[in-house]
């Protein structure tokens, strides 16, 4: 019979061994591929998605994982922000290694590529609106330099 800790442990292992064979992620709990049609990148209008709070990633597709997110979207352009303020986050070092991500935000599913940011003048600029957006300091969280910045553009 179970008792309280090894019980507590199983529920965990078996909600984390669902996420990853589920359909996306669950809240801040990463998950495994999207299930459904996807559209091409081009088919999206960003400047539609500006006011949305999270966005889902999902990467490496030949063995998909996906995760929870914020956006913003400047100059009609949608980024994507990573920062490794939780250890074990990999899925910005997978996007870098292999640049297919499909993204999936209002129940649409994406199929688009993400570039790392490297413009440091680009960088600053999203800083700046990624602390409007999310009612942040600009000289905090936004300002650290361990967020990376992905644009998403066509396949």
């Amino acid at each position: 019979m179970l008792r309280g800790r090894s019980r507590a442990f199983v529920a965990c292992a078996l909600l984390l061994g669902a996420c990853s064979l589920g359909d996306g992620p669950w809240g801040m709990i990463p998950g495994g591929g999207f299930l459904g049609p996807s559209e091409p990148c081009e088919a999206a209008h960003w400047g539609d998605y500006s006011q949305l709070e999270e966005l889902q990633i999902e990467v490496r597709p030949e063995a998909p994982r996906s995760v929870t997110t914020w956006s913003v979207v400047y100059a009609g352009q949608l980024f994507v922000p990573a920062d490794f303020l939780l250890p074990g986050k990999r899925w910005p070092h997978q996007v870098e290694a292999d640049d297919r991500v499909r993204l999936r935000a209002r129940g649409r599913i994406f199929e688009c590529r993400a570039q790392r940011v490297r413009d440091a003048a680009l960088v600053e600029a999203l800083r700046r609106a990624v602390a409007t957006k999310y009612e942040l300091e600009p000289d905090g969280m936004a300002a650290g330099a361990e967020v990376w910045w992905f644009r998403i553009v066509d396949r």
